[in-house]
């Protein structure tokens, strides 16, 4: 373990519609990124250029951060920090640590050249009451971006989708972080009714969002069921997703079940016709049978089975809907995490 180390920032990955950057420039004033084994800090010339509204090269230097190109960084750094890295490895000097996202890779990080490799996905704080990963703010933004990409896409095309002329109900199956987003999200589009749905009893459900109405629903015979305060059970699909102007699939699957099913294959023809699936889970098979990934360039894609179709949209990178907002919230998890960041890079 060294005594002091060269910290970098990479501002954005070379990944294709990947907009976020990683620190926004305004909060390092409020949180100060301070570790006493950093010697310096390093920024990407032109950071933060393509997700606001201009470079902070300034901003950084005047509050004492040094600025350099791209391969200066990689080169002199000892731990970098890139969201979507796609080969800075391959210009960092041995033994140092790359933190950032890899499931976005299609193939195995080696262990070439001894680069170290620090997942954020395996970083655990403790917040909101419980452990949790760092970045999990990041599924919250999700749910708002899929939901305001999804309305914002069908206004432009396909504004005849009771999406866009009705409005009357939204169903969000699962109220995690991807849920509750999600849930605000529908709210501030003047949704008129929003159902939320968990495993959990209404009653045992402690962050309820106003507004929005709470029931439980259970995985049984590879169904989905509708619980009533009086224990009757009822197909989701039949009671209330027949009746859903946008459905929000929020649940992630587990090892016990690793693919829900809200709509039985043949029961397609009961959602309303043009109506809008937005999955944010996106993982094929789960939710229903037609969830596929879909491209940031057009994240929304229409589902036809016979004469029946709806809107659906799987994009693997909703956040990046709304850049700077996804932005703000990873880096002030960052720099208000960032002692926990640093100790654990240092230990690889």
């Amino acid at each position: 373990m060294k005594e002091k180390y060269y910290l970098g920032f990479i501002s954005q990955s070379h990944m294709v519609n990947e907009m976020r950057s990683p620190i926004w420039h305004k909060h390092l004033p409020v949180y100060t990124p301070d570790h006493p084994v950093i010697k310096e800090y390093i920024f990407e010339q032109s950071f933060g250029s393509h997700t606001f509204k201009g470079a902070a090269d300034n901003q950084l230097k005047q509050l004492g951060y040094k600025v350099k190109s791209r391969l200066e960084l990689l080169s002199l750094c000892d731990i970098v920090i890139s969201l979507k890295p796609t080969d800075e490895w391959k210009y960092m000097q041995p033994n140092s640590t790359l933190v950032g996202w890899f499931n976005h890779l299609n193939h195995p990080l080696n262990e070439s050249r001894n680069i170290n490799f620090l997942d954020l996905e395996n970083i655990r704080i403790f917040d909101d009451g419980r452990y949790q990963k760092l970045l999990y703010k990041n599924a919250y933004v999700a749910g708002r971006c899929g939901v305001s990409q999804t309305l914002d896409k069908l206004s432009e095309f396909e504004p005849s989708s009771p999406a866009i002329t009705q409005r009357k109900l939204a169903v969000v199956l699962g109220y995690g972080n991807i849920g509750k987003g999600a849930a605000r999200e529908l709210l501030r589009q003047g949704i008129e009714k929003v159902i939320v749905f968990t495993q959990r009893p209404p009653t045992e459900v402690s962050d309820k969002l106003d507004l929005i109405e709470y029931r439980q629903m259970q995985y049984s015979n590879d169904d989905i069921y509708e619980i009533s305060d009086q224990g009757l059970k009822q197909p989701l699909i039949d009671c209330i997703l027949r009746e859903a102007d946008i459905i929000v699939n929020a649940k992630i699957p587990s090892n016990d079940c690793p693919k829900w099913r809200f709509v039985p294959e043949n029961k397609f023809f009961q959602l309303k016709s043009n109506m809008a699936f937005i999955d944010p889970i996106h993982r094929k098979g789960h939710g229903a049978d037609f969830v596929e990934v879909t491209s940031f360039g057009e994240p929304l894609k229409k589902i036809c089975k016979a004469t029946h179709s709806i809107w659906f949209n799987g994009c693997n990178s909703m956040p990046n809907y709304q850049a700077d907002y996804a932005s703000y919230v990873i880096s002030e998890a960052l720099l208000k995490n960032f002692d926990t960041i640093v100790e654990a890079a240092a230990k690889k």
